[in-house]
């Protein structure tokens, strides 16, 4: 059971790696404000959580198994479980481990970085709106010749980008 629990760990740290993979690719298209790219990534990313639900559930089911087998009470960590496993096991899981920890801090900085640019993104989208409401609505500015009054501006748009 415990080698089983180990493939799917380690299958969960190459669902990481991937997911990092798409978020990093997820990035540069947001960048270069690639729609059809985005979507294209937005749904590699959702059937990787799908994926990933699946094997935790495998995982919790197995870590499950394991509890009752060695008579294992509270939670079953990864500490509590070098302790009842053989050592070439141990080294594996514990490289897995760190495996994931790396993945996960990269992951949580590649998904914050990403955050980042998309709230740029909607400042923009904003601001621009925002310009675009006042297109026929006057203002009192300073016309020509100096003196305050209503000066109405001229701005084009490019409806076809």
């Amino acid at each position: 059971m415990v080698n089983r629990l180990i493939e799917i760990i380690g299958k969960e740290a190459a669902l990481f790696e991937s997911f990092l993979e798409l978020l990093e690719k997820q990035q540069s298209l947001l960048v270069a404000n690639d729609v059809r790219g985005l979507n294209e990534v937005t749904e590699g990313l959702r059937e990787k959580l799908t994926e990933s639900r699946l094997l935790n559930q495998q995982r919790e089911e197995l870590i499950e198994q394991i509890k009752i087998t060695n008579a294992v009470e509270g939670d079953l960590n990864v500490t509590r479980l070098l302790e009842i496993i053989d050592a070439n096991q141990a080294d594996r899981l514990l490289r897995l481990r760190n495996l994931i920890y790396s993945l996960n801090d990269k992951i949580e900085q590649v998904r914050n970085q990403n955050a980042m640019l998309l709230n740029r993104s909607r400042e923009y989208i904003g601001k621009m709106m925002e310009m675009l409401s006042r297109i026929d609505t006057p203002s009192g500015q300073y016309n020509a010749a100096g003196g305050s009054g209503r000066c109405d501006g001229v701005v084009a748009v490019d409806r076809r980008a």
